[in-house]
C-alpha cells in the first residue's frame, strides 16, 4: 500500500534526502569513471581491490533499496519489515566497514606501513568496534511505524557505532595533517594529500552530524554515500602518490646514472592513461 509523502513531512525529508544521496552516488560515478579505470580496473586482485568494489557498489544498491521500502510500502506484516530491515543494515555495515578499512590502508601506506601506525590504528579500531558491539547487544532497537518499514532509530547502541566513527576518522585526519608537513608545498604530493584533508573532513563531518542527528534513517544513508564517494577519492589520491614517489625514485636512479656516466635508457609514460602494469609497477595496496 503507497503512501501519500505530501500527507508526512518525514516522509517528504527521506524521500527528498534519500534521492540526494542517489544523485550524488550517480554524479561523483560519471565524472570519477575515468579515474576508476586507471587506478582500480587495471590493476590486479587484492584486498584493497575488493573492499573497494564492496563501498563503492554497494550503496548503488542499498540507497534505491532504502528509498523505496522505508518509504512507500506499508508493511502488511510486521516480518516484512524485519526481513528487510535486516537487508538495509546489512548492506550498511559492508559498506561502511569497507570504507573504513579502506581508510586505514590508506593511512598505513601513506605513513610508509610503520608498525606503530599499524598497531595504534588496530587497537583503536578495535576498541571502538567492540565498544558499539557490546552496546548494541545490550539495547532494543525499535522498528515499528505508524506508516514506514523503517523509522529513524534513537538507541545510544547505534549512536555509539558513530562516536567510534567519529573517533576514528578524527585520528586519521590528524595523521594525514601530520604528514603534510613532511613535503614540499610545491610538490604534487603535498597538493594530493591537501585534497585527501578536506575528503577526511568531508567524511568526519558526516559521522558528526549523524551523531549529533540522533541517527535518523536518511541521514544514515547519505553517511554511507559520502563514506563511498570520499573513500574512493582517497584511494585514488593514494595511487597518485604512490606514482608520483615511483617517478621521483626513477628520476633519482636517472642522476645517478648520469654521474656515472653510465645511464642506459629508459621509458617512463607520462601518458593520462598511466597505468600500473604499463610500466610493469605492482601497487601494493
Amino acid at each position: 500500500m503507497s503512501v501519500d509523502p505530501a500527507a508526512h513531512p518525514e516522509l517528504q525529508k527521506q524521500l527528498y534526502l534519500g534521492f540526494s544521496g542517489l544523485a550524488i552516488l550517480v554524479f561523483d560515478y560519471c565524472i570519477n569513471v575515468n579515474a576508476e579505470i586507471i587506478w582500480i580496473w587495471d590493476t590486479k586482485w587484492t584486498l584493497v581491490r575488493i573492499l573497494f568494489l564492496l563501498a563503492r557498489y554497494v550503496p548503488f544498491i542499498l540507497v534505491p533499496v532504502s528509498i523505496y521500502y522505508s518509504s512507500w510500502i506499508y508493511p502488511s506484516r510486521q516480518t516484512d519489515c524485519s526481513r528487510w530491515n535486516e537487508a538495509i543494515t546489512g548492506m550498511i555495515i559492508i559498506s561502511l566497514a569497507a570504507a573504513e578499512v579502506l581508510l586505514f590502508i590508506r593511512t598505513w601506506v601513506l605513513w610508509r606501513k610503520k608498525r606503530v601506525v599499524l598497531i595504534g590504528l588496530t587497537a583503536l579500531g578495535s576498541a571502538c568496534l567492540g565498544v558499539s558491539t557490546t552496546l548494541g547487544a545490550l539495547a532494543d532497537v525499535p522498528t515499528e511505524s505508524h506508516y514506514t518499514c523503517i523509522e529513524p532509530l534513537r538507541t545510544m547502541a547505534l549512536l555509539s557505532n558513530f562516536y567510534g566513527l567519529a573517533l576514528f576518522e578524527f585520528v586519521i585526519l590528524i595523521l594525514t595533517i601530520i604528514q603534510i608537513f613532511k613535503h614540499d608545498r610545491r610538490s604534487r604530493i603535498f597538493m594530493i594529500i591537501r585534497n585527501d584533508i578536506v575528503y577526511t573532513m568531508c567524511i568526519l563531518g558526516m559521522s558528526i552530524m549523524n551523531s549529533i542527528l540522533l541517527n535518523q534513517s536518511p541521514v544514515l544513508i547519505l553517511q554511507v554515500v559520502i563514506h563511498s564517494v570520499f573513500g574512493s577519492r582517497l584511494l585514488f589520491s593514494l595511487r597518485q602518490i604512490m606514482r608520483q614517489q615511483h617517478i621521483m625514485s626513477i628520476s633519482a636512479a636517472q642522476s645517478t646514472f648520469r654521474d656515472a656516466d653510465e645511464m642506459p635508457t629508459m621509458v617512463f609514460s607520462e601518458d593520462p592513461g598511466f597505468s600500473s602494469r604499463a610500466v610493469g609497477v605492482e601497487y601494493e595496496c
